[in-house]
């Protein structure tokens, strides 16, 4: 894989600049596109990627981005709230206020549905794009004239870093304890033929998959208040080697609750 960071039309200079000093992405002109499988592209509209790759059948790929205000994920929000697994799962039901560590934070869409129902999350991403991605949506979010969703976003908060390195701050007592771990590690799809969404396979590129989620999950141990939750793809519970509490069960994911 070989990514290259593109910017066009008026953006802030500085704003570039931590860009390309954050990813450490090489800067391309628009005709070297076509040497690289995916283009992290800062324009008017903000920061997206793109893979350059087509199936069979496609004549180009949509550009992911962050956008809390998405329609899909505003309609999550709306007709689901404290009904769906999630909530369920961190035990919404049990402790209120909440804080929620999500310690492979991906698109954010997870913690921005905890935080629209109340709890205070903290973010953490690792890979310096999808970082990036992240704190762009947040950046551009913020100049909403909707009051509730920047009430909702107060409650988020990003940070570049990897979840043991913050582990590792929680036990000198340099951290507080969150009250709930929340764990969505990269997992490839149980059938090789399944679709997987665009956004999806594109963090599945850039990601990889984690193939040692258990010992994020071992780690992790020990450091929230109340419990941890990891979120496990498709309906079916498939036997792992450290047993659960108990499972919240869901049709596209479950959840593996650890008290």
């Amino acid at each position: 894989m070989k990514i290259g960071f593109v910017f066009t039309g008026e953006v802030d200079t500085d704003y570039c600049q931590s860009i390309k000093q954050l990813t450490k992405l090489p800067s391309l002109e628009l005709s070297e596109k076509g040497k690289f499988t995916h283009i992290l592209n800062l324009d008017e509209s903000g920061l997206s990627l793109q893979s350059q790759e087509l199936r069979a059948g496609e004549t180009h790929k949509q550009p992911t981005r962050v956008d809390f205000q998405d329609a899909s994920l505003l309609y999550r929000k709306e007709s689901f709230g404290k009904h769906q697994g999630l909530a369920k799962a961190v035990g919404l039901n049990k402790h209120k206020p909440m804080h929620v560590l999500d310690a492979t934070a991906g698109l954010g869409r997870d913690a921005f549905i905890l935080a629209s129902m109340g709890c205070e999350i903290t973010m953490i991403e690792q890979s310096p794009i999808i970082y990036s991605l992240i704190f762009d949506g947040l950046k551009r979010a913020a100049y909403t004239e909707d009051l509730a969703l920047k009430g909702i976003l107060q409650k988020m908060s990003l940070l570049h870093a990897k979840a043991q390195d913050y582990f590792k701050e929680i036990e000198q007592g340099k951290k507080a304890k969150p009250d709930v771990i929340y764990l969505d590690p990269m997992f490839p799809p149980r059938n090789k033929k399944a679709n997987v969404k665009k956004d999806i396979g594109l963090l599945q590129e850039v990601l990889g998959f984690d193939e040692e989620s258990n010992d994020l999950l071992k780690a992790a141990k020990g450091f929230a208040k109340h419990r941890i939750v990891v979120k496990r793809p498709g309906s079916k519970v498939s036997k792992g080697s450290i047993k659960p509490s108990f499972i919240v069960p869901g049709k596209t994911a479950h959840f593996e609750v650890f008290v």
